[in-house]
C-alpha cells in the first residue's frame, strides 16, 4: 500500500511497484487518515508512508497503519532517509523496518520493498554513523572483542544495508550457503538472535559494507 501525500512521489512509485511481478499495490492514498480503513480491508503486507511533515510524522503515522492492520507482520517503510544511526534507532524502535529515498533508483525501491516483505530491514541511502548513546541499545561485546574475521565483518556490513542472502552473495562473490555460515557465525559472535538484530547492531557499531 502507498500512502504519500505528495502526487508526483505516489504515482512515481506506483509506476516502478507495479512494473516489478513479484509485487502488487492494493491501494494508494494522498492522505494517512483515509488509508486507516483501506488497510483493514486490503491487509498489505508492506505499507509506504511519505508525510510532508518528515520522519516522525512519517513514524506516527506508519505505526498507526502496522496497528489497525488485519494482517499479522505488516510491515512499513518511511519515504523519507535516515539521516544518522540515531534515528534508525527510533525507527527501529518504533516497528518500522526501513527509511528510503524516493530518489534512489527503480532497482533500489523494488529490492528495498521485497526485503522488507521477507523480514527484512533496509535504510537507503546508508545514515552516518553517530558516536552518542542511542535509543535503542544493543547488548553484545564491539566487533573487536567478538573477534569477527573480515569476511563476517563483511557480511555483517552487507545486512546492515538491508541485503538478502543471495544478494550478499552476489556481492561477495560467495556461495549462499557459504554467506548463511558466515552470517551464522557472526549473529553467535555479537550475540544477536535474528537478522533484524543483527543489522542495527552494525549500524551502531559503524559496520557497513
Amino acid at each position: 500500500m502507498l500512502v504519500a501525500e505528495q502526487s508526483v512521489t505516489r504515482a512515481g512509485l506506483r509506476s516502478i511497484l507495479t512494473a516489478a511481478p513479484e509485487l502488487r499495490v492494493v491501494a494508494s492514498f494522498g492522505n494517512p487518515k483515509k488509508a486507516v480503513e483501506a488497510s483493514r480491508e486490503e491487509q498489505p503486507e508492506v505499507i509506504l508512508v511519505g508525510t510532508r511533515e518528515g520522519l516522525t510524522a512519517d513514524a506516527a503515522a506508519a505505526q498507526k497503519l502496522v496497528s489497525v492492520n488485519g494482517a499479522p507482520g505488516a510491515k512499513a517503510i518511511l519515504l523519507h532517509p535516515a539521516e544518522t544511526s540515531v534515528e534508525v534507532s527510533q525507527v527501529l524502535t518504533g516497528g518500522v523496518h526501513g527509511c528510503i529515498d524516493p530518489a534512489v533508483d527503480e532497482e533500489q525501491i523494488i529490492r528495498a520493498v521485497t526485503t522488507v516483505a521477507l523480514g527484512g530491514a533496509v535504510f537507503l541511502p546508508a545514515p552516518k554513523v553517530q558516536p552518542v548513546e542511542l535509543t535503542l541499545a544493543i547488548d553484545g561485546p564491539s566487533p573487536a572483542e567478538a573477534s569477527l574475521t573480515e569476511r563476517e565483518r563483511a557480511v555483517l556490513g552487507k545486512l546492515a544495508r538491508g541485503l538478502s542472502n543471495a544478494e550478499i552473495a552476489t556481492e561477495l562473490f560467495l556461495a549462499e550457503a557459504t554467506v548463511k555460515k558466515h552470517l551464522t557465525q557472526a549473529m553467535r559472535k555479537i550475540g544477536q538472535p535474528d537478522r533484524l538484530r543483527a543489522g542495527l547492531y552494525a549500524y551502531q557499531h559503524g559496520v557497513f559494507g
